[in-house]
């Protein structure tokens, strides 16, 4: 099994380990729920957040030589990564953060946007950008200075997304 699926497994355990703890402290305390224009923005933001995370495995099994699942040995540069160095990693946390809204009640809420974005900050300082540097040496330390991390270049980003994935391929 590949690191990264190992990986996969371990965040789908936080996931569902965050999203039933999160519950059963609301029915435990019987918390309001959200109007129902948050919950509705909650869906929304998970609709959003499909694009990102879908165009980044596109991009990953298009240009990226796997080998394993979900590990690449090319450095992606162009795209949506020309605008944020962890496309994937911004879409779970908005995907998650908008989950915990469409739940709708305050601790399941928290609970869940809490846990994943401290689990995305601290996986991509402690373990991707270490791997990523070890593995691409200065192409990824030049790559790392033009681009931000995890707040992408908002105009740059929305431009990225309006185009289809197959000029990734020429640019």
């Amino acid at each position: 099994m590949s690191i990264c699926l190992r990986r996969l497994i371990y965040w789908l355990l936080l996931t569902t380990i965050s999203v039933v703890v999160g519950i059963a402290i609301d029915i435990a305390l019987k918390t309001e729920s959200f109007p129902l224009l948050v919950r509705f923005a909650g869906l929304i933001g998970m609709v959003l957040a499909h694009f990102p995370l879908k165009r980044t495995g596109r991009l990953l099994k298009l240009l990226g030589e796997q080998k394993e699942w979900g590990c690449t040995n090319r450095l992606i540069t162009t795209d949506i990564y020309k605008c944020v160095r962890h496309p994937h990693h911004l879409g779970v946390g908005i995907f998650m953060t908008s989950l915990g809204l469409l739940i709708g009640h305050w601790w399941s809420f928290l609970i869940i946007a809490i846990t994943q974005w401290v689990w995305v900050i601290a996986f991509l300082f402690l373990v991707e950008e270490k791997e990523l540097t070890e593995k691409f040496g200065e192409e990824y330390k030049a790559y790392r200075q033009q681009v931000p991390m995890l707040f992408p270049k908002l105009n740059c980003f929305f431009s990225v997304l309006n185009k289809p994935i197959e000029k990734a391929r020429k640019g």
